[in-house]
Order: C-alpha cells, then sequence, then structure tokens
C-alpha cells in the first residue's frame, strides 16, 4: 500500500491574500528527493567554516538582512553602535558576556538577545564561545518576552574535533574603565568605511534608558527554547520568538514526524539543528541532522522532517525565514574542521503543558 502524506501551503505574513488554505494528500515517496534545482544549497556546518577565533562570517545575505557565525574568544577592545540596524545574536556553545548602554548581559547556550539599532555594545566570550548574528535593516515589530517562558533549562555544549582555541593572553576582561573606543558601523559601509569616536567607559556602559526618569532597558533577551505551550509542529506553526516585515525567526520541539509537509510559497528558511538527531525530508534531498548542522529551504520545496529514534524527545531546532530570496557570499562546503557538538540539559524547571501530560 502506497504511503500519504498530508501537504500544506503557506504565504508571507505581511501578504495583502490571506493565507492560502490548500491541502494536498500526496504520495510521501513523491515529497522526498525527487527533485532538481539551481536553488538547492548543500548541508553545512557553519562553525567548522571559521577559520580562526574571533572570526565573524556573513553565509546568507540579501537587502534587507545579513545572518551568520562567528567566535568572540576573549574579550573585545571596541564597543560597536549598529547606526541604523536591529542586531540579534543566538549562543550556541560557550558564554559571552554582552556591556551594553542598558546594562550588562550574559548569554549561554540556547538564549537569544535582541538589541536595538543605534545601542552601542561590547562582547566578552569564553574560549569556546560560538554564536549566530542577524543584522536586520528593517527593524523587527514583534518580540516575545520573558513572559512567554514556560519552563527554565540550562545547555552545556561541548564542541568535539574542533579547534582548541585559547583566549589571547591580555584579553581574559574588558576595560571597564577610563576612555574606551566606539565604532559606528552604518548598514551601508563600505570595506573602508570607518568611523570613531572615544568615550569615557561610564559614559557608554549602562548609561541609557528608554525612559526619560527611571532606567528601563530596551534589550530583550529570552531562552530560545523555553517558550514552547506545547510540542511545535503537531498541528500547525508556532509562532515566532522574533518578526520583522521581511525576517522572523521560530524554535521547534517536535517528537516523531511532522504532522504534514510544507510548502512556503513566498519565503526560504535556514534550519539550526541545536540538539537531538532528525531526517530532514524534502523534494530535493534527506538529511540527517545532528547538532551543529544547517540546511536551507529554497521557496516552494515541500518538506518535512522526522526525529531520530521516532519517539525522541530531544529535538531542539532554532529557524530563520525570509521574505526575500538570499545570496551566499561565503563557500559553503569549505570546511576546516570536523566538529560535532555533545549537548547536555539540565531541567530546572519543566512546563506546565508538559507536566500535565505526563
Amino acid at each position: 500500500m502506497t504511503e500519504s502524506r498530508r501537504e500544506f501551503m503557506t504565504t508571507w505574513h505581511t501578504s495583502t491574500r490571506p493565507p492560502i488554505e490548500t491541502w494536498s494528500m500526496r504520495e510521501k515517496a513523491g515529497l522526498m528527493e525527487t527533485g532538481q534545482s539551481t536553488y538547492r544549497v548543500p548541508p553545512f556546518r557553519p562553525f567548522d567554516l571559521l577559520a580562526t577565533p574571533n572570526q565573524a562570517l556573513v553565509l546568507l545575505q540579501n537587502q534587507d538582512h545579513r545572518i551568520g557565525v562567528e567566535s568572540v574568544c576573549g574579550a573585545r577592545e571596541t564597543f560597536r553602535r549598529h547606526v541604523d540596524f536591529d542586531t540579534v545574536y543566538f549562543q550556541f556553545a560557550g558564554t559571552t558576556t554582552i556591556e551594553t548602554e542598558y546594562g550588562e548581559y550574559v548569554t549561554a547556550p540556547g538564549d537569544v538577545i535582541f538589541i536595538p539599532e543605534g545601542i552601542a555594545h561590547r562582547a566578552t566570550g569564553t574560549a569556546d564561545s560560538l554564536r549566530w548574528f542577524a543584522f536586520v535593516s528593517t527593524p523587527f515589530v514583534h518580540f516575545m518576552s520573558e513572559a512567554n517562558e514556560t519552563s527554565q533549562t540550562e545547555f552545556t555544549v561541548t564542541r568535539r574535533g574542533g579547534p582548541n582555541w585559547t583566549i589571547p593572553a591580555g584579553a581574559e576582561r574588558p576595560q571597564k574603565s577610563g576612555r574606551v573606543t566606539e565604532r559606528m558601523i552604518r548598514w551601508d559601509d563600505g570595506p573602508n568605511s570607518l568611523t570613531t569616536v572615544e568615550r569615557d567607559y561610564a559614559s557608554v556602559a549602562g548609561a541609557s534608558s528608554t525612559q526619560i526618569k527611571e532606567k528601563v532597558s530596551g534589550i530583550i533577551k529570552l531562552r530560545a527554547f523555553d517558550t514552547f505551550k506545547d510540542v511545535a509542529g503537531t498541528s500547525g506553526e508556532p509562532p515566532p520568538i522574533f518578526r520583522a516585515p521581511y525576517l522572523e525567526m521560530k524554535t521547534y520541539n517536535i517528537i516523531g514526524e511532522q504532522f504534514a509537509f510544507h510548502r512556503a510559497l513566498r519565503s526560504e528558511e535556514v534550519r539550526i539543528q541545536f540538539r537531538g538527531a532528525a531526517l530532514d525530508m524534502s523534494e530535493l534531498e534527506n538529511v540527517h541532522c545532528e547538532p551543529g548542522l544547517t540546511t536551507v529551504i529554497p521557496r516552494g520545496i515541500a518538506h518535512s522532517v522526522v526525529t531520530d529514534p521516532p519517539d525522541s524527545d530531544q529535538f531542539l531546532r532554532l529557524n530563520f525565514y525570509s521574505n526575500l530570496p538570499w545570496e551566499y557570499p561565503n563557500d559553503l562546503t569549505r570546511h576546516l574542521f570536523d566538529s560535532t557538538f555533545d549537548v547536555a540539559t539540565n531541567v530546572i524547571r519543566e512546563p506546565d503543558w508538559k507536566l500535565a501530560t505526563a
């Protein structure tokens, strides 16, 4: 008997036309590895593309946003003020302390942090600190908050088979007094653009507020995998963590097979495997995903996922979705190392929905 699966289609959230309510029943075998496309992007291990500590590499870009990865190995001397674009960091491994005009924040594996345009910030990372970044020209307009966190989980991510980077001497701690340098970065800066100013440290770190009479931070920091209200992907799309007109971020905690194949008509997605193993199925190829692997689904390509093993509850993934096509400015096949990542989990508080179904 031929195995069949549902397929559903979606458009983009800003479309003037309502979502297309089209459901199809198709032969499952016809939805897996039956197509070819010049838009195919090979699966890649993003952190194995970094050659040196403290390198940043843009992996996907268009006229609205730039998404990539970086190492933060030790203390950086210069504050960065992204003048006319928002910034999001997703901490994958290690920890990073971020000094901002709104105060100081520590990001651990699984944390995501939003820094509004115009806010100066500086990072200090552990030797194993690895994170994703997204620079977004058209500002974010929708945000989850700490009120959306339904549980409390800590992760420890250990890299195997990668480089043995160490913090350079003298870069263990940042300078927190006297004069510091701030670099202003505009969206349209070229390779030779440079704007810097010198300020007293106290007039930068913690010097700002969203309110004139009281200290209120404009930073949003979340535990990205503590926002689930149920198992995502069982009956529909989860809500976004952050959403801008042309970019949004979502997380998934699927168990077993996704309820249907999905065909996005006006967006493409990059899928970042954080914990657990899975088989990513699509009309272009099937890919076995482990922590640290990243896959891209072009628009119009039906795709689904099943956890490995099918009853595993370890699957955690963060996705970026773009309404605009991406370009790939760097070679995604040039892996310099052969890294794997072990993810240890410490559950401090289970979500109510999970306790109710136990």
